[in-house]
């Protein structure tokens, strides 16, 4: 169940940001999706990383 719910994560991060999606010039509609989730991973991370500094 975890899983699913990570899955539907993912799946919000790329509608949230389809319509900087759409202004990549792609052939493909999935390269754009998997890079929107890329991002929101990335943005993720980030903010787990500051966390973790800021307790140091």
């Amino acid at each position: 169940m975890a899983e699913r719910a990570e899955f539907d994560r993912m799946l919000r991060a790329a509608r949230e940001r389809a319509a900087a999606c759409g202004m990549v010039p792609s052939s493909d509609v999935f390269e754009p999706a998997v890079l929107a989730m890329l991002v929101d991973v990335n943005s993720r991370l980030t903010a787990l990383e500051t966390r973790g500094d800021e307790d140091d």
